[in-house]
């Protein structure tokens, strides 16, 4: 964190409070292999893919050490970028103490930080290759259709063949490194419209949030769960307003169009990220100084600015691992 004339307390408070409001904003980003950025590393940032092991057939020998095999360990790199806004604050806000309308500027800043980053991977993620139409036509000028159950079990069923693990942890997203365990299961992130869609098919295998046998381990934005997998839904997956086929009765559209829904459903060490956290982004607040006679730029000490800055990558470590499911929802 950058500040000027900040005592160490609020300081520490306003960092803090930023890393605090990136966190809940970070929805494609809790589920990703992370790998921490090092001092003085460059402009690329290397994350591993290990190949999985084949099957050993061959009979061991009595007394005989078999022949040891190698962890197949693929190193795939992607370009570290930095992303980063700022906003000016009037000279009436004191930044010296905690004042209650930089707290809300830096809430705001951390919000909007964590938005940045989320959108980043999400469109990572959405350039996959491995993409699945709804009523399984062949491109997205062809849907018409809501999302289905019989998709969602095609889709799991590609991924089982493909060997791909589910998600058994939850990663903290205010620290990005920190996990807890879950039950085990693919993981499905679309739209918040996509919850009546998935509502009506509660007698074909959803299972709504609240019917749940117990509350704890739930995800953030999670709906409920079914055929597998667990969804979770934001307001920041995409949507391609009138992109589909001629709308059915029933399917949103716009001029006659299917809109269609872009929802991402993966299992474990699909793609890889930088965690947002301290080492990673920061807010930067600062307060003019009035003993600096050079400054000409603001004359009358009239103007503070607070912004955050963060280093960020990303990439889809096996494509195999992460399905791109594009469909319609109800009306």
């Amino acid at each position: 964190m950058t500040t000027a004339t900040l005592s160490p307390r609020a300081a520490a408070f306003y960092s803090k409070l930023y890393i605090e409001a990136l966190g809940p904003k970070l929805v494609y980003g809790r589920h990703g292999v992370k790998e921490n950025m090092k001092p003085n590393s460059g402009k690329k940032i290397d994350f591993q893919k290990y190949e999985d092991l084949p099957a050993a057939t061959t009979q061991l020998k009595e007394g005989v050490t078999p022949v040891g095999m190698s962890i197949i360990k693929r190193p795939v790199s992607a370009d570290i970028a930095q992303y980063g806004s700022w906003t000016g604050i009037s000279d009436v806000v004191e930044l010296v103490s905690l004042d209650p309308e930089v707290t809300k500027i830096v809430e705001k800043l951390g919000k909007q930080a964590g938005l940045t980053m989320d959108t980043v991977l999400r469109d990572s993620l959405l350039a996959g290759t491995n993409e699945f139409y709804a009523g399984s036509v062949l491109s997205r000028d062809s849907v018409t259709s809501n999302l289905t159950d019989t998709d969602f079990k095609k889709i799991v069923r590609t991924l089982k063949r493909a060997n791909v693990e589910e998600i058994t942890a939850m990663i903290d997203p205010s620290t990005g490194i920190s996990t807890v365990p879950v039950a085990p299961s693919y993981i499905c992130i679309g739209h918040t419209d996509l919850e009546m869609s998935l509502r009506a098919l509660e007698s074909s295998g959803f299972i709504p949030i609240e019917k749940y046998p117990s509350q704890r381990k739930v995800f953030e934005g999670e709906v409920g769960a079914g055929w597998g997998i667990r969804f979770i839904l934001t307001t920041n997956a995409p949507i391609i307003a009138g992109a589909g086929g001629t709308a059915t009765s029933g399917v949103k559209a716009t001029g006659g169009k299917t809109d269609i829904y872009q929802t991402i459903i993966f299992g474990q060490d699909a793609y890889a990220e930088v965690p947002l956290n301290k080492g990673s982004t920061g807010i930067i607040l600062k307060l003019h100084s009035k003993s600096d006679t050079s400054d000409t730029s603001d004359p009358l000490n009239q103007r503070s600015t607070a912004g955050w800055k963060a280093m960020y990558a990303s990439l889809i470590l096996d494509d195999d691992r992460l399905v791109r499911y594009e469909h319609g929802v109800l009306e």
